[in-house]
């Protein structure tokens, strides 16, 4: 039944309304004033605002524009529109009667459309629908496009949207979608444009949200001392203001630096768990108590939560150990990246007793007291979209950090960081106040070559170059200053030998030249220096290790996955570590693979090093020998390495000791 409606609404919106939210703006103001011109005895001060505000203009006083209605100028449609909210058929008769006004239309797909589907996939279903109709009926209105990315967290959308430039003037009265278009930027590599466009709304004189992008410019030019230092800066200055994901983003840029400034995390630390939401009162988990009996036929329930429970690092070491867990456990997976589909995500669904894709913070507590895990185990720590605040908290008997981040948690009720031998040796005593390690026997990681897309060894395809080739596949992150140096020292050593590079963010040519320059800057010859960009797809990059001899680690953040990559495609990776993690899991996959002769304790010994293994792994068959050994050590043996954790996990819960006047109290969020 559809809600009463006043007759003829459209007879009574005043013309400038039209063109003013198909988005020309001039013509709607020229339209204005000769209204007030023919009829000068009519007030037109809230249209003229309305014009104003739209182009950024706030009220004295207002703190946030973006979250102020429109006023006045439209009366008739609004008191229209107010009434037509209350039903979906009102709001659909509504944006029929007046297909220019965008707002019905928009306003029925985020209250009721998108609300009333079934499932995550009919949702996002009819997100691509909606998207596609605004696009098409108001596309001089990009900003509809982006707050429908905003309202839906639909991230993984931004790097299909078109390339166009969004200056300043394009944004209406919610300048928060700029961020979208910010992000949309990020996602396509397009980091010299991302600058730019931020560093223009930054000068306008306008109301626009602040963000990270700033800081993520310098990231992506390897600048990770200035991040630290603006953070630093930040916190001075707003650490009243500050939230728990700031904080945590923080944490991430703290610990990958080569020194720790101890006592700055220690700070850090304390605020992240200060902000973290309290505990709700009197709500609590009910443990079984201490030494009850199990059924024969009952399974301890895991909960895993992660953002890359999908086609990422993080979904692929994950795959082959949750194969293995699923015998012995009730799998309980909360993906905190809710819209990717692949492959990955579709066998861990399958692998699952349930599934959870979540967005809502909300919405984690209430899930967590329903299933009631006697493990919890976070896989993402500080990294992007991941909630580590959640280990502040007690959801379970046992709850430990594992594989998706460079160092510990320092959740409050983080009961393990779980490692190997080889990189707890070297990391022991380097976080104090962290949760304690749990150090396994074997691997840390299970690396499936299948899984992560390389071909089988019969089919590699390696080189013979006369003069050796040295590589360097990391992210640009890693190319710190002390990276480039070591890298230099080695070229500068070898004068025969070329550096083929490459990283994502490569895909940006004002990248490439920067690191070009800086390490021609550093001494290198243009000569030796090869920069390749990143290849359009896994396959294709997975066949620049067929042209190399020697892959150089970065510092001090290594590699782990890119480590991997190299040796199970046959080619030896020189390291040289320190005592964080960040620094150390790369020597430590290489020690667990049987190779630690690879590893240079002093950096000194990274000239003599390079000569030998690019001379001893100069032909194609020593390379495809070494590939075969890889495959069959224990960090790419899925069986052992799985089976191993999902004992240690038992050994966790055997191990856990909760005092019985305390069961824990559940998070609300």
């Amino acid at each position: 039944m559809l809600v009463p409606m006043r007759p003829n609404p459209v007879s009574k919106i005043q013309p400038w309304v039209t063109p003013f939210f198909a988005g020309d703006r001039l013509r709607a103001e020229v339209l204005l004033h000769a209204a007030a011109f023919r009829q000068p005895s009519i007030p037109l001060d809230q249209e003229l605002a309305t014009i104003q505000r739209s182009h950024g203009w706030k009220d004295q006083g207002a703190k946030d524009p973006s979250q102020q209605p429109l006023p006045g100028g439209f009366a008739e449609l609004e008191a229209l529109y107010l009434v037509a909210s209350q039903s979906a058929p009102g709001l659909v008769e509504l944006a029929a009667i007046h297909p220019s006004y965008p707002d019905p239309l928009l306003a029925h797909g985020l209250s009721s459309v998108l609300p009333a589907a079934p499932d995550p996939e009919q949702r996002q279903k009819r997100f691509h629908c909606l998207g596609q109709r605004i696009a098409q009926r108001f596309p001089s209105r990009p900003d509809l496009i982006l707050q429908l990315i905003d309202f839906e967290a639909a991230f993984s959308v931004l790097q299909s949207l078109p390339d166009q430039a969004l200056p300043a003037s394009t944004y209406f009265g919610n300048t928060t979608c700029a961020l979208m278009h910010l992000q949309a930027l990020w996602a396509k590599g397009r980091y010299q444009d991302l600058h730019l466009t931020y560093c223009h709304y930054l000068f306008q004189s306008r109301w626009f949200p602040s963000s990270d992008f700033l800081l993520r410019s310098y990231t992506i030019l390897a600048r990770i001392e200035r991040s630290h230092q603006l953070f630093r800066e930040i916190y001075s200055r707003h650490h009243h203001e500050l939230q728990a994901t700031t904080i945590s983003n923080m944490l991430f840029t703290a610990l990958g630096l080569e020194q720790l400034d101890q006592a700055h995390i220690a700070d850090l630390v304390a605020d992240f768990r200060r902000l973290t939401p309290q505990q709700s009162p009197g709500a609590s988990l009910a443990f079984p108590p201490k030494g009850q009996p199990m059924l024969v036929d009952e399974k301890p329930v895991l909960a895993i939560t992660s953002a890359d429970l999908r086609m990422h690092p993080v979904g692929r070491f994950w795959l082959p150990i949750a194969r293995v867990l699923k015998q012995r456990f009730r799998l309980v997976h909360v993906a905190l990246n809710p819209l990717d589909d692949d492959p990955i995500r579709q066998e861990l669904k399958a692998l699952s007793h349930s599934w959870h894709p979540l967005v809502a913070d909300a919405e984690l507590a209430p899930l967590l007291q329903q299933v009631q895990p006697q493990l919890l185990l976070d896989l993402g720590g500080h990294t992007a979209d991941n909630r580590p605040g959640l280990l502040n908290h007690r959801f379970a008997q046992v709850q430990a950090t594992d594989l998706g981040f460079y160092g510990p948690s320092y959740g409050a009720h983080c009961d393990w960081w779980i490692l190997d031998q080889a990189v707890a040796r070297r990391v022991k005593g380097s976080y104090p106040g962290s949760e304690p390690i749990w150090t396994l026997p074997g691997p840390s990681l299970c690396f499936d070559p299948a899984s992560h897309g390389l071909p089988p060894t019969q089919a590699l395809r390696h080189s013979e170059p006369f003069q050796p080739v040295l590589g360097s596949f990391n992210h640009t992150r890693k190319l710190t200053d002390r990276c480039l140096e070591r890298f230099a020292s080695v070229l500068k050593g070898m004068p025969e030998a070329t550096l083929l590079f490459r990283s994502h963010s490569f895909y940006d040519h004002a990248v490439r030249r920067w690191f070009l320059q800086r390490f021609v800057d550093g001494g290198v010859r243009p000569d030796q220096l090869q920069p390749i960009p990143y290849a359009h797809s896994a396959a294709e990059s997975l066949l620049d290790y067929g042209r190399i001899h020697l892959h150089i680690d970065s510092y001090p953040v290594c590699g782990t996955t890119t480590t991997l990559d190299a040796m199970a495609m046959g080619i030896p990776v020189l390291t040289c570590p320190n005592n964080l993690y960040a620094g150390a899991i790369s020597a430590a996959l290489i020690e667990q693979a049987g190779f630690a002769d690879w590893i240079c304790e002093q950096p000194s010994e990274l000239l003599g090093k390079a000569q030998q293994l690019s001379s001893q792994y100069r032909s194609a068959s020593a390379r495809r020998q070494l590939a075969e050994g890889v495959r069959r050590s224990p960090v790419c043996d899925t069986h052992a390495m799985p089976t191993m954790f999902a004992g240690q996990i038992t050994e966790m819960l055997k191990a856990a000791t909760l005092p019985s006047s305390s069961s824990g109290s559940i998070a609300t969020f």
